[in-house]
């Protein structure tokens, strides 16, 4: 299915588990441009190199979600966020303390133990 067009492919009932493609690295690179307009039309691209898959190449979903500012407001407004006001950079910098003889990398696995 690597060399065939996907338009000359026959439709099949399973055309919405499997619309992979495999290619590949060097007729990859030959054909990049027909390979992203594969994509383009909603198909993986499966990247070989001899003979195993060591890449994909898919669709980018279009955002489906809120965008960042819609969704800070929203927490905001919920009472499960406060924006800061300030500048980070007006912030004094603390220095970094040790407490006790142990590292926080082992605080962290300890409490996430």
């Amino acid at each position: 299915m690597g060399d065939v067009p996907h338009a000359m492919v026959a439709p099949s009932s399973y055309q919405g588990y499997d619309r992979s493609v495999n290619v590949g690295t060097k007729d990859l690179k030959n054909r990049l441009s027909h390979f992203l307009r594969v994509v383009r039309d909603g198909e993986v691209v499966n990247v070989m190199d001899r003979g195993e898959v060591v890449a994909q190449i898919h669709p980018v979903r279009r955002a489906r979600f809120p965008k960042d500012e819609e969704v800070l407001r929203d927490l905001e407004r919920e009472g499960l966020l406060t924006r800061g006001r300030g500048h980070l950079r007006k912030l004094p910098r603390l220095p970094a303390r040790r407490r006790g003889r142990r590292l926080l990398s082992e605080m962290i696995i300890e409490d996430r133990g």
